[in-house]
């Protein structure tokens, strides 16, 4: 079928269920931002295939909501259908849920699947249709009934997540939870969040794409532990692991009767993240305590077992791109190569290295005004050939055993012009600004975000997302609490040591080109250093007196080891401390690579990281 074909079988059906409108999200049961292919939805029936977007369809109109990294390709995919793009957050475009409030007439039924939507969402746009004599329905799935070859749940297996890189057994975590539910008067725990709950019992799994995750609940009790997943995942090895931890196992679709079987006691959860459906499966005699749930926070301050292992896969994964960068410029005078190519290059080296297992999400290569798109996917239709000149961009990340890494260079092909060379600079000059910055122990987001942001607004211009997110730990590319954002609600969590980040501002010139400059870093203490030698990073910490104040400082180091682009920088834009910065950097990136490298890529690496 057709976008058009499927939304009006989707209209019949909303007739004879007496609903006025639909509203579709991207998201499965576990509020996850990759999602498993069952569950999308969205993309299947507008066409859209951005990671992120809501639709809504009423009698007479289809409308795609999509943020600042998607308006192009949104425009693109939505040619021909029935849909029509809502540039979310742009003055004057209402929310989904501002539009239905404001559009549909009193007496209309707005239907959203329970199973999908957090319970927090759920109860606050209730209220305010509501006030509008509009209904939430939750208890109806119509998607199901009009995708007729709707793909099966995954059902890959899971496999340990030992102790050498995890630092902490699977009891341990479970005890420490256990100690923080006492605390908050708890008697029960459920985690809906895949990586809280892969992280927590020490497994990895296959079912989301580039995600090492597995479907699956943890419902904890202070006398049980339970796993809440499709037994056949689970081998035997497995399922003598689990035993020897304490946690039993349990078929993923009893997760409504588990809950609806408690005793009465207190629960505690994260409704901004646990469903409708899993609260109301709940008995009365269960009340809710809303928490952040307690991995997602402990998981987001790195143990030191965990920070060595990130280093070690940082330091891997830059030399996979490393090698890449001076592929990319010495083959293309020689031999016509495409933006795909460079795909199964990158795969190729990454396998070169121990512990890769699968990238952390589709590698972004676009050449020229292709890289204006921020989430441009090449593929066998829309495929660039390289030239030598201008731009690729390259943004690209790697699963290993012992961590998780996102990395983006622009890589110049041949000659610049002046606006690419300005606009390179710039965005380095931003990276810069926030990569070099000491900043107060529990700085929001919001706050840091601004000082990458500021160089560009300087210039009159802005980057429609988020400076940088945090990173999993051989998990999801993409994990919270701490993010990077001028968004005031997703900011206010406070940096503290030990957190991961990404730094990407960028700069897009549609139908001209697109600069990204992206590496990973670990926030680490004042007092703390990191020494790169023979390829590894040793951990040092000296003695600092505090100021009068007694403030404590903390500082980004480097987990990425990539050279940035001589022949793309105007030097003469380099403040001389932004030029001590790049110079340290590129001493370091030295220090981690050459090591392993000999003959022209060596010399390929000291011609790329000479001093300025």
């Amino acid at each position: 079928m057709t976008v058009n074909e499927r939304t009006q079988r989707l209209r019949a059906l909303m007739k004879t269920k007496g609903v006025d409108a639909v509203w579709i999200g991207t998201a499965d049961p576990h509020n996850s931002e990759y999602i498993a292919p069952y569950y999308q939805a969205r993309a299947w029936l507008t066409g859209f295939t951005g990671s992120a977007g809501t639709a809504l369809v009423t009698a007479d109109r289809a409308l795609l909501w999509a943020d600042g990294r998607y308006y192009i390709q949104a425009e693109k995919e939505l040619v021909g259908s029935a849909f029509e793009l809502m540039k979310q957050g742009q003055p004057e475009v209402p929310t989904p849920w501002e539009w239905l409030e404001t559009e549909l007439p009193q007496g209309s039924r707005v239907a959203a699947d329970g199973r999908l939507l957090p319970e927090a969402e759920a109860q606050r746009q209730t209220e305010r249709l509501l006030a509008r004599g509009v209904e939430l329905v939750t208890d109806l799935d119509l998607i199901d009934s009009v995708w007729e070859d709707r793909p099966a749940l995954p059902t890959g297996s899971v496999f340990e997540h030992r102790i050498e890189f995890t630092g902490r057994s699977a009891s341990d975590k479970i005890a420490l939870i256990r100690a923080k539910m006492a605390e908050d008067g708890a008697d029960y725990a459920l985690y809906v969040g895949l990586d809280d709950v892969a992280w927590l019992m020490n497994f990895r799994g296959t079912d989301v794409p580039h995600n090492c995750v597995a479907m699956a609940f943890a419902l904890i009790s202070r006398d049980r532990a339970l796993l809440v997943i499709d037994p056949a995942k689970v081998g035997q090895a497995m399922l003598e692991n689990f035993s020897a931890q304490g946690i039993e196992i349990q078929a993923y679709d009893r997760i409504y009767d588990l809950l609806g079987a408690l005793p009465p006691g207190v629960l505690v959860t994260d409704t901004n993240r646990t469903s409708r459906a899993l609260i109301d499966a709940l008995p009365e005699s269960v009340d809710v305590l809303c928490q952040q749930d307690y991995p997602y926070l402990i998981k987001a301050e790195l143990n030191e077992v965990e920070l060595a292992s990130q280093f070690r896969a940082g330091i891997r994964d830059s030399l996979a791109v490393t090698k890449l960068i001076y592929y990319a410029k010495t083959q293309p005078a020689k031999e016509s190569l495409t933006e795909l190519d460079i795909i199964k290059r990158l795969h190729l080296l990454r396998q070169e290295g121990s512990g890769y297992i699968v990238d952390s999400f589709p590698t972004i290569s676009a050449y020229g005004a292709n890289a204006a798109m921020m989430h441009y996917a090449a593929s066998p239709e829309h495929n660039a050939a390289l030239e030598a000149r201008g731009f690729l961009l390259v943004d690209c990340g790697g699963q290993y055993q012992d961590g998780t890494t996102d990395i983006t260079r622009t890589i110049s092909l041949g000659p610049l012009s002046d606006e690419e060379i300005r606009d390179y600079t710039l965005t380095l000059k931003s990276h810069i600004a926030l990569a070099s910055l000491p900043f107060l122990k529990g700085t929001s987001g919001v706050a840091l975000d601004a000082v990458a942001r500021s160089v560009m607004w300087r210039q009159g211009l802005d980057y429609k997302c988020g400076t940088g997110h945090g990173l999993g730990f051989l998990a999801g590319v993409h994990e919270g609490p701490q993010r990077l954002t001028n968004n005031v609600r997703a900011g206010q969590y406070g940096f503290r040591p030990h957190n991961v980040i990404t730094i990407e501002p960028g700069i897009y010139q549609e139908g001209r080109h697109g600069i990204r400059l992206e590496n990973d870093y670990v926030v680490l203490r004042q007092e703390q250093s990191v020494r790169i030698q023979e390829g590894r990073a040793l951990i040092q910490e000296e003695a600092l007196e505090l100021n009068e104040a007694g403030d404590r400082f903390l500082r980004f180091q480097s987990l990425t080891f990539v050279p940035f682009d001589r022949e793309a920088i105007d030097r003469t834009l380099l403040t001389q401390e932004e030029r001590a910065w790049l110079n340290d950097y590129h001493q370091a990136v030295r220090d981690a690579l050459a090591p392993s490298l000999s003959d022209e890529l060596l010399d390929f690496l000291l011609q790329a990281t000479e001093p300025f």
